[in-house]
């Protein structure tokens, strides 16, 4: 089963990155590189990346706690244009429902994209997780975060298979 809600959404595995486990050994100690002498555009950094997974795990866990409801509230603008809030509530509880209790989630592919199909130019980060629950059933969720016109990041799409 796959529940589509957000954007419509056609990735090859091919456009995420793996999430690689931390390394084994400790890392390097850091070298030191003067500062440029123009400031680097702004760029998304690996601690933004870190930060939208983790938040990712949050809005997530408004649909594993039954409040699929908050998590529409704090969802984006295209997302809201495409679902209503009874709708998207309906549609969560009736595809998660058969699915318990989440045994474990963990992130496993991310991407950052200007382009998507079917939505506008903009800033979106996607992230995939591997869903594991209690009734033995495995699961790829993935969310598209866009950063909207007043630079906050919200929930575009949710989608799952």
């Amino acid at each position: 089963m796959v529940l589509a809600i957000g954007i419509p959404l056609a990735l090859a595995p091919a456009a995420f990155a793996q999430i690689s486990a931390p390394p084994a050994q400790p890392a390097a100690p850091p070298v030191t590189v003067a500062p440029p002498t123009q400031p680097p555009p702004q760029q998304p950094t690996q601690a933004d990346d870190r930060d939208s997974i983790e938040a990712g795990r949050k809005w997530l866990a408004l649909l594993d706690a039954g409040k699929a409801g908050s998590a529409w509230d704090a969802a984006s603008k295209q997302l809201k244009a495409k679902v209503t809030r009874d709708q998207f509530v309906a549609d969560v509880r009736n595809a998660r429902k058969p699915l318990g209790k989440l045994a474990s989630r963990t992130p496993v592919k991310f991407a950052r994209a200007h382009d998507l199909p079917d939505a506008p130019t903009g800033d979106y980060a996607l992230v995939e997780y591997e869903a594991k629950y209690a009734n033995g059933r495995k699961l790829s969720e993935q969310l598209i975060w866009v950063a909207e016109d007043d630079e906050v990041w919200r929930v575009a799409g949710y989608y799952y298979r």
